[in-house]
């Protein structure tokens, strides 16, 4: 109702209440609605737009108990609290309105409200306790009588794809068929409901959308963990359960199963740092007991071979084999698994990272990195060489991912550095000195790559890169450059001297470095856009902790300067300067013939696209600077000179926020894009959450730049804020 109301001017509406019209006419004069002449809508280019509303009185459906839970405010009056965290746990007053709810259910359904399960786990609080507690006695002593029943195998697969992948279901016409294995002959044959009778309180039965076939599952995820937990304590593991509906269910009707088991074997749950190192079946029956690595490997054998085309179970082999066996021959067993999982899908760099991974592990278990004596070192370098060679293989890969997909795969170019790094210090140095020196080229280009990558871009809004990944690099490098006297400190501050990203890595550590190597940035060449890029961008970097650098109408000059060139073949870099410095601002006298900042935009997008786009998809662009109120150089702003809260407000916050620091800019929203409004020209921006333009109108916004160009934060529409203080003072006077 929000959206229809804003867009109120543009839309013509009618409803159609409790109609009891017959389909077919109702459906004709629809038509005739959306076709009927009208000069003045014509004009103004109205869409026509249908309501349908239904309030018809039904009859309660008895045995379709069904819930709806909402919670709305409208947009304009919501207010952000300070934190939000989803929890399986209801409020005290959620908790007395399912209290009231619960004593309604019993009163008007008597019995049939106990079978409410979904509804009685919620009111009581999600306890594991509440459903263990509908496993009766009954169905505890069938499961241990009739271990291996249908009925009873019935449920132990219900309540393993229930536990580990909620939501999913079995079709009914399936389980038929496996009950059928009691009755060979249809003479006498119970039904599935009656096969399943000891378990009917946990079973639901339904149709999923207008499907004819009917679907099979728990009545609650809880309830199949208490199930599992139930089967595990009379000996029936995990593993049993998994193998025997791989074998019994899936053998034959792999395509019904696929998404199933891969979120069962393969879908690996997110932990408190990064993913898990496997599934969490796999990982659960790994714990059952020691020594289960066997099951595991049994499992992911069997679930491959039945999916003898996905690549992921041989890859998921490949990674078990490595990381959790013991045996001498494991190295030999995963290289064997990642090839083959590399033949069921060779243009995958994910899956040939799991090669480069093993060779690497490899490296690390006969002791290298640790400076330990090697007496193989020809089996050393074949290790290394197939390590590099699968990293590479990797890159290419990487290279020819389609951009659609997913985000650009590091995996190879940062397992590169990490093999470097591990040979590095031991004998192979000395004894293939040749082998070592030619990688040299290959180490400076990944650490380019890198250095810029991590300056530009994180993983998301909120993560970072693991600290081990900055460490990894770097070191590689100055293990590598570093010479004769030289600190491997100073090694790397000079190569960051000489690089965009390198220099903004500066205003995050010491500045004085910066101020110690800056005589290697003194008067660059005036034709040298590189050199003078980095000189502008070393004094923009000074000027940020008050250190003396050079004003900002010198540096305008000499980028001005190189700006009438029109040179074909420039950096997205050099156009952040010119946004940067040539930005207008309302305190600073006019500059003669600026630069088009509309035309730097657009040229600005456009090599983006070129050269990072590629490689920086599917990950957050980081601000690097943001306008503030300053004057000169003072008015840019860095991000790491914002406080925490301040960029969580920035990019999450509520669109009334105010940053003491930042200046909000007028702009505007015409046909979903975003303008900003300065000196009456209007500049392209792009909005951070696109979300937040909703319509036409005049805004406000908080502006910052990222390699990609202007960037729109925390969008205001003007008229909602008028509303907004209406609202607030209506509020102070009652």
């Amino acid at each position: 109702m929000q959206v229809l109301w804003d867009f109120r001017k543009d839309l013509r509406c009618a409803r159609v209440i409790n109609s009891d019209l017959d389909t077919k006419e109702l459906s004709k004069q629809v038509l005739n609605l959306f076709m009927l002449p009208n000069e003045q809508h014509a004009k103004q280019d109205r869409k026509t737009v249908l309501l349908l509303q239904l309030k018809l009185k039904r009859a309660d459906q008895t045995d379709h108990p069904a819930f709806i839970i909402i919670n709305a405010y409208r947009k304009n009056f919501v207010r952000v609290p300070s934190d939000v965290k989803l929890k399986m746990e209801l409020l005290p007053d959620e908790k007395e309105m399912f209290a009231q709810k619960k004593l309604q259910q019993e009163s008007k359904r008597m019995e049939m409200s106990q079978k409410f399960h979904a509804f009685n786990i919620m009111q009581g609080g999600f306890q594991k306790e509440d459903a263990e507690k509908l496993i009766t006695e009954e169905m505890v002593n069938h499961i241990e009588k009739d271990t291996k029943s249908s009925s009873t195998r019935l449920l132990s697969f219900l309540a393993l794809i229930n536990s580990y992948v909620p939501g999913s279901h079995l079709s009914k016409l399936v389980c038929e068929d496996f009950i059928k294995e009691e009755w060979p002959t249809d003479e006498g044959k119970p039904s599935l409901e009656t096969i399943m009778k000891p378990f009917e309180d946990l079973i639901v039965i339904f149709s999923e959308g207008e499907q004819e076939d009917r679907c099979v599952r728990l009545a609650h995820p809880m309830i199949a963990d208490a199930c599992l937990k139930r089967f595990t304590e009379h000996n029936v593991t995990r593993f049993d359960i998994a193998i025997d509906f791989l074998n019994s269910m899936v053998n034959g009707n792999e395509s019904n199963y696929e998404q199933i088991c891969k979120s069962m074997f393969i879908t690996r749950p997110e932990g408190l740092m990064e993913k898990e190192k496997f599934s969490k079946l796999i990982l659960d029956i790994m714990h059952e007991s020691e020594n289960n690595s066997e099951q595991c490997i049994c499992l992911l054998e069997l679930a491959s071979g039945l999916f003898s085309a996905d690549p992921f179970y041989p890859q998921a082999l490949a990674r078990f084999y490595y990381i959790e066996v013991k045996e001498e021959n494991k190295y030999v067993e995963a290289e064997h698994w990642a090839k083959m999982a590399i033949e069921r899908d060779p243009q995958n760099s994910h899956i040939r990272d799991t090669l480069g991974q093993i060779h690497k592990n490899h490296l690390r278990k006969i002791g290298i990195e640790a400076g330990k004596t090697c007496t193989d070192v020809e089996n050393v370098l074949a290790i290394a060489k197939s390590a590099i060679d699968a990293f590479k293989d990797v890159e290419k890969a990487a290279e020819n991912e389609s951009e659609n997909d997913t985000g650009f795969n590091n995996r190879g170019l940062f397992g590169f550095l990490q093999v470097y790094k591990i040979i590095h210090p031991t004998p192979l140095e000395q004894q293939h000195s040749d082998f070592i020196s030619g990688l040299r080229g290959d180490v400076e280009s990944r650490y380019d790559f890198f250095e810029w990558y991590l300056a530009f871009s994180r993983l998301s809004l909120n993560t970072e890169e693991p600290d081990y990944f900055h460490e990894d690099v770097e070191e590689c490098y100055k293990k590598y450059f570093t010479q004769g006297e030289q600190t491997d400190e100073t090694t790397l501050n000079e190569k960051k001297m000489k690089s965009f990203g390198g220099l903004l890595h500066f205003l995050k550590s010491d500045i004085n470095v910066l101020k110690e190597h800056q005589r290697a940035l003194k008067h660059p060449r005036s034709d040298n856009e590189t050199q003078t890029v980095l000189y502008i961008l070393a004094n923009i970097v000074l000027s940020q902790s008050g250190e003396q650098c050079e004003q900002a109408e010198d540096l305008q000059a000499r980028l001005q300067k190189l700006w009438l060139r029109e040179i074909q073949d420039r950096s997205p870099e050099f156009y952040l300067l010119i946004l940067l410095l040539f930005w207008p601002d309302e305190a600073q006298p006019g500059i003669t013939n600026p630069p088009n900042l509309e035309k730097c935009f657009k040229k600005m997008h456009h090599l983006y696209k070129e050269k990072y786009q590629k490689y920086l998809r599917r990950r957050y662009l980081v601000p690097l600077f943001f306008f503030g109120k300053g004057k000169g150089l003072e008015s840019l702003v860095h991000t790491s000179k914002l406080d925490q809260i301040a960029l969580e407000l920035l990019t999450e916050g509520d669109e009334h926020v105010e940053i003491k620091d930042l200046p909000r800019i007028n702009g505007q929203v015409r046909k979903h894009k975003v303008f900003a409004i300065r000196r009456e020209k209007q500049i392209p921006v792009t909005p951070h959450n696109p979300s937040s333009v909703c319509k036409p109108g005049q805004v406000s916004f908080y502006l910052g730049f990222t390699i990609r160009g202007p960037v729109a934060y925390n969008i205001r529409y003007e008229e909602n804020r008028k509303l907004h203080n209406i609202v607030l003072h209506n509020s102070e006077d009652s």
